[in-house]
């Protein structure tokens, strides 16, 4: 007998604010009491909206830095190691006019599911398996992909949890519902405009949003001497294109581990401060170092008080930089709890070595608060 469920709902194109629980419909499960829908953004279940930034948390822990290790994962009875998620696009007449029917979203969605899946550090297998007809978005056991009239502009993951007697939080079910408005944009791209797809489907999967990079531009391109990396999927950045980050590919891999992957890399921690107290909410890039430049790597956010842990790091040196958030559309908890947003950026030129199995302290750094925001 399950404790409580609740249905957790994550907006990705437009920003929720609001923690609160609402009513949900009267669908239920035998043995299963629906009590409560929340949306939420970071902060879940009344805990610190730092920390499930990187991840969905599971519990809340005495920890304050978001381990992969209480994050919120998917249900070993509905997707286990090893187990193939199955995925179906609705049969949905809002896909008209714009396709003549769900049939040619199959290609899109089956190419952002195999993004995911081509991951070689992470045991991520799922996979469409053609039109579900006469289906409704909602708590029954199916995960789809389908379109609603909405004021979104890209989409949403509607993800359902639960709860065995107050143990940890378990995914049991997503859904992405994709607004008209990206529905339209997807019929006229050339390229297939994956990039909300890949991005619902990382939030299905587990990962929250990240920072973006401050330096980017549309027409970036990579130099030898570069050390910016371009906007990961799960930000709101302006560089995305149809492809998975570093970032990323170690979120996925420290959620659904390839056999042995976690045994082989390290971690990286320290703490962040300014001239009075802990740099909350601030953004730790860690770059590899390879022959002296900086490469792209992991981004974590500190939590309440400056601390912060970057996980899944492969051996070798790293340096870190730090810097505000520059894009605040997918973060408001954070913003409403006090982000630190007018801190300098700093890059510390001091190497740090990651070894398998250790976790590598950094120290304590000091930002000064002086950035001028206009």
């Amino acid at each position: 007998m399950f404790g409580s469920l609740t249905v957790a709902k994550a907006t990705i194109c437009r920003a929720l604010d609001t923690v609160s629980p609402v009513p949900v419909s009267t669908h239920r499960r035998p043995g299963i009491p629906v009590i409560a829908m929340v949306a939420f953004l970071g902060a879940l279940l009344g805990s610190s909206p730092g920390w499930g930034y990187r991840f969905y948390r599971s519990f809340d822990a005495d920890s304050r830095v978001p381990r992969s290790d209480e994050a919120r994962r998917w249900s070993d009875a509905v997707w286990g190691p090893g187990d193939t998620l199955v995925w179906h696009v609705l049969d949905d007449p809002v896909w008209q006019p714009h396709f003549s029917g769900a049939e040619e979203l199959l290609p899109s969605v089956e190419e952002s599911l195999d993004t995911w899946t081509r991951v070689p550090s992470a045991d991520v297998r799922w996979r469409v398996d053609g039109i579900l007809a006469g289906a409704q978005v909602g708590l029954d056991g199916r995960h789809t992909v389908s379109a609603e009239e909405t004021e979104d502009f890209g989409g949403q993951a509607r993800g359902w949890s639960r709860s065995r007697g107050g143990g940890p939080w378990e995914r049991i079910e997503c859904d992405v519902v994709l607004s008209t408005d990206y529905v339209e944009r997807l019929a006229q791209s050339n390229d297939s405009r994956l990039n909300t797809l890949l991005h619902e489907f990382g939030h299905c999967l587990g990962l929250q949003h990240a920072a973006t990079t401050p330096t980017i531009r549309w027409d970036w391109r990579w130099t030898d001497s570069s050390i910016w990396q371009k906007d990961p999927q799960m930000s709101y950045g302006r560089d995305i294109d149809s492809s998975l980050t570093e970032d990323e590919v170690i979120g996925a891999s420290l959620l659904r581990p390839a056999q042995g992957w976690q045994r082989s890399t390290g971690s990286i921690s320290g703490r962040v401060r300014h001239e009075s107290g802990a740099a909350r909410f601030v953004s730790v890039h860690v770059l590899r170092n390879e022959g002296g430049r900086a490469r792209p790597g992991v981004q974590v956010f500190t939590d309440e008080d400056g601390g912060f842990l970057a996980e899944g790091l492969a051996p070798g040196e790293y340096v870190v930089w730090i810097h505000p958030m520059f894009r605040h559309d997918a973060h408001p908890p954070l913003l409403s709890a006090g982000a630190v947003t007018d801190a300098r950026d700093m890059l510390l030129t001091g190497r740090h070595r990651v070894r398998a199995g250790q976790e590598t302290p950094a120290g304590e750094f000091t930002v000064i608060r002086d950035r001028d925001r206009r």
